[in-house]
């Protein structure tokens, strides 16, 4: 079974190399044995451990080891159902099917990121049809906000309704849909505020 991770610390890492779900003491004895086997070596035999060990320190800060849980997580994401839904995590949005790629592409942040070509935008497979239009300009904007009560900047409810012409191959999106469109633009935003990763990159690069 794949273990998605998200974000590489000591212990995550530590996890994929003994495994998971195993106590701290028990990691703490695996890497024991690792130590206690250098002292048993001789000279050339210490020199080639240790040159393993700061190896094994480089891989675990590197790019090899961004691209390894990048890999990790898509293959944690493989199982999503194509189809508009709640996503609450990174490694998820990251790797987001297509139907949602879409909807997560219409958040006003990551939007105008693209456009500035600050974030990916899931280059390998996402589509701009409007590469000009962001937020209200936007026809996917418009549809996930049509006919829905927000709070506008004075604290009042506000509800748009915008008069578009569904194009070809598109349907009404349901209330449910649009909430679940709703709730992931509220985590993509805060990604894109405040984290370290871009959340529509596969290859989990940094903003």
């Amino acid at each position: 079974m794949a273990i998605a991770v998200s974000y590489g610390s000591d212990a995550e890492f530590n996890a994929l190399c003994y495994g998971a779900n195993k106590h701290p003491s028990t990691l703490q004895y695996l890497e024991n044995q690792v130590s206690n086997v250098s002292r048993t070596l001789t000279d050339a035999g210490r020199s080639f451990f240790s040159n393993a060990r700061q190896l094994y320190d480089q891989l675990n800060n590197s790019e090899a080891m961004r691209l390894a849980r990048a890999a990790l997580n898509k293959a944690g994401s493989l199982f999503q159902s194509d189809r508009i839904r709640d996503i609450w995590d990174l490694a998820e949005i990251q790797n987001a099917p297509l139907t949602m790629q879409r909807w997560i592409m219409a958040q006003v942040d990551v939007r105008a990121a693209f456009h500035e070509q600050r974030c990916d935008g899931y280059s390998d497979t996402y589509v701009d049809n409007s590469p000009e239009d962001i937020g209200e300009t936007h026809y996917d904007y418009r549809r996930v906000m049509h006919g829905m009560v927000m709070e506008d900047p004075e604290g009042d409810d506000k509800t748009t309704f915008y008069l578009d012409e569904l194009h070809e191959g598109d349907r009404e999106l349901a209330l449910d849909e649009k909430i679940s469109i709703l709730n992931t633009w509220d985590v993509v935003a805060e990604l894109m505020q405040y984290g370290e990763f871009d959340p529509t990159s596969v290859w989990n690069n940094k903003l």
